[in-house]
């Protein structure tokens, strides 16, 4: 068995990944989980895939599989903590729980095992999110979605043929999900510059030092596991999901929490979260494209306390994103002598922002490129947005999480409006 070195200080200890590495899972759970009985968890396509396979080669070594909870193929399985929180009854410390299968499995299970209080593995059956090994997992509670905080699997085994024949789109969507961490390292980086948080040396290294490397083709299924792992990695070192996670989530959780679909089919979070990374791409371009002097010119009047609820008010409309959001808008909004004060920061700041954003993020033309051949949407329409969608979705994302990044800093300079008529080249 030969394991992956991995990040001292993290939760996950064991990561096996190779051609046919589901061999090493009765070694990996003997070794990491002794004295337990494993409890294998797929739906139908992920048992196909990888589950039945796993059972076999766990019985095959003599290992006394206490269950197995198989959910249904045909419907799309979500991610909620009320299908957890039955499953977590079935988790005590005589088992291991084994994650088999995508992102939601692998959540449900997560956020399962959190609740019991017990550790599990997981077997990726598809290089579709970063989410395998971070801590917390993205789940809905009563109808919003959050991240409930949650270990990280304690083990993972990744056999590489089974990643590469899951299907094309997921692949594609993991990939969308790598290429997100560009724009947010950018996000990080006017964050830190801003004084609102700090970048982490060990943690940017963890994602950042091998990014563009990770991302340089989307056929090489194990670096591009590589990467989504060492981001999941970040994340828990971190505590959050910063060192992974931008203005381009911040879309996609709105998307998501107003069910974006296409053609009756739910947008998957990559997809939404790696068009997000060309609005943000887009934001940071028109940073680097304008001077302080400019800014100053463009800058609308700072909005009035009432003027910024009733905006807030009109945005958050469709109530489908948690009754907190209008609280959190409204902590990170700024009047008067503040806002006029944050104002002149900005604009003695705003050069200094500009080498660092450029050297990290990568062109917008050149970024649509990637993304389109990689099979991942490039244009608005191809995840459903209509321009409304677009513009106003990209207005409630700034409200909806108190984590400063570009949207932040260009709604501070009262230029977000400006910026975001740049987005219309999204829709040719």
């Amino acid at each position: 068995m030969d394991l992956i070195d991995l990040p001292s200080g993290i939760e996950t200890k064991a990561f096996a990944m190779g051609e046919h590495a589901i061999d090493d899972l009765p070694e990996v759970l003997e070794k990491f989980f002794p004295g337990k009985s494993p409890l294998l968890v797929a739906d139908e396509n992920t048992w196909a895939a990888a589950g039945k396979r796993a059972q076999e080669v766990l019985e095959k070594s003599g290992a006394v599989i206490r269950d197995t909870v198989i959910y249904d193929g045909k419907k799309r399985l979500h991610p909620d903590t009320a299908i957890s929180d039955v499953l977590s009854e079935s988790f005590d410390d005589t088992v291991v729980p084994v994650a088999v299968g995508s992102g939601v499995i692998n959540d449900i299970v997560k956020c399962a095992a959190g609740k019991a209080g017990v550790p599990y593995c997981c077997v990726p059956t598809a290089a579709s999110v970063d989410g395998y090994t971070a801590s917390g997992a993205a789940m809905s509670v009563k109808g919003f979605k959050m991240t409930v905080p949650c270990p990280a699997p304690l083990a993972i085994v990744t056999e590489i043929s089974v990643l590469r024949d899951a299907p094309t789109w997921m692949l594609s969507s993991g990939y969308a999900d790598l290429m997100t961490k560009v724009p947010a390292g950018a996000d990080w980086i006017i964050a830190d510059i801003m004084g609102e948080e700090k970048i982490d040396p060990e943690v940017w290294d963890l994602v950042q030092k091998n990014i563009r490397k990770y991302v340089s083709d989307p056929s090489d299924l194990g670096n591009v596991f590589a990467g989504l792992a060492a981001t999941g990695y970040a994340m828990q070192l971190y505590g959050t999901s910063r060192p992974a996670s931008g203005f381009e989530h911040l879309c996609s959780h709105v998307w998501e929490m107003e069910k974006l679909s296409l053609d009756g089919e739910e947008i998957s979070h990559g997809f939404k979260a790696g068009f997000g990374s060309l609005i943000s791409t887009l934001l940071m371009q028109y940073l680097l494209d304008h001077s302080a002097g400019e800014i100053a010119q463009i800058a609308r009047p700072a909005e009035s306390e009432e003027e910024r609820k009733k905006n807030i008010e009109r945005l958050l409309a469709k109530g489908c994103y948690g009754d907190k959001v209008f609280s959190t808008a409204m902590s990170k909004f700024k009047q008067g002598e503040d806002m006029a004060a944050r104002r002149r920061e900005i604009l003695e700041k705003w050069e200094s922002f500009k080498a660092p954003v450029r050297e990290r993020i990568i062109p917008f033309p050149e970024l649509r490129e990637m993304l389109k051949k990689a099979g991942c949407p490039y244009k608005a329409q191809m995840i459903g947005l209509d321009k409304e969608q677009l513009t106003d979705g990209v207005r409630r994302a700034q409200l909806i999480r108190v984590r400063y990044n570009v949207a932040d800093l260009l709604y501070e300079s009262g230029v977000l409006d400006d910026a975001i008529k740049t987005l219309d080249v999204l829709f040719e």
